[in-house]
C-alpha cells in the first residue's frame, strides 16, 4: 500500500513538472501575490515520529490541507492525516517571512490533535518550491507538543504538491 501511494505521488509530481515546463518559457516568480481570497489545496506524504513514551509509534500515511491567504504573508489552514493505524487533524497559520520566489521558506504555528485525545500547540517550518504561478512542491516538519498525554512529544515530517486558486 505505502509503495503505491508514494509511486502515485511520484507520477502525479512528474506530470505536474512536466506540463509546467512543457512550454519552454522561463516563469517570473517574483509576481506571484498570495493576496486576499487566494485559497489552496494540498496532499501528500506524512510522517509521525512520536518522543517520550506512550502507546504512540512511528507512522507513516498522506495528508490533505486547504487554505487561505488572509494577506500576503499569512496564510491559515486546515489539515488531516490518514495515518497505519491512527488519524490526526490540525490548524495552524503559515507565515512567509522571505520572498515569494521559485524558492519560498515558511514558519508554522498552530494546534494539532490526534483521534486518541492527545492534543497539542505546534510549531514548524517549511518550504515551497513553486513549479509555476498555480502549482509548488510542499516541504514541512513540525514538532507538536502532546499536552493531554503521552507521548510528549510527536515530529512530523511531510512532503506534498499543493494548487492554489
Amino acid at each position: 500500500m505505502k509503495k503505491t501511494f508514494f509511486a502515485l505521488f511520484a507520477a502525479i509530481s512528474a506530470s505536474v513538472c512536466a506540463a509546467e515546463s512543457s512550454d519552454g518559457e522561463d516563469v517570473d516568480f517574483s509576481y506571484i501575490e498570495y493576496g486576499y481570497e487566494r485559497w489552496y489545496v494540498g496532499a501528500g506524504a506524512q510522517a509521525a515520529i512520536p518522543q517520550g513514551g506512550g502507546n504512540m509509534r512511528s507512522l507513516a500515511g498522506a495528508a490533505a490541507r486547504i487554505g487561505w491567504y488572509a494577506d500576503d504573508f499569512l496564510a491559515v489552514e486546515a489539515s488531516a492525516a490518514w495515518l497505519e493505524h491512527d488519524a490526526g487533524l490540525g490548524v495552524r497559520c503559515l507565515w512567509h517571512w522571505w520572498g515569494f520566489e521559485r524558492f519560498d521558506p515558511f514558519f508554522t504555528f498552530g494546534a494539532d490533535g490526534w483521534i486518541d485525545g492527545d492534543v497539542g500547540p505546534s510549531l514548524g517550518c517549511g518550504a515551497f518550491w513553486h513549479l509555476g504561478e498555480l502549482w509548488s512542491l510542499r516541504f514541512d516538519a513540525t514538532a507538536t507538543l502532546g499536552l493531554d498525554g503521552d507521548p510528549g512529544m510527536v515530529y512530523g515530517l511531510g512532503v506534498g504538491i499543493q494548487y492554489a486558486f
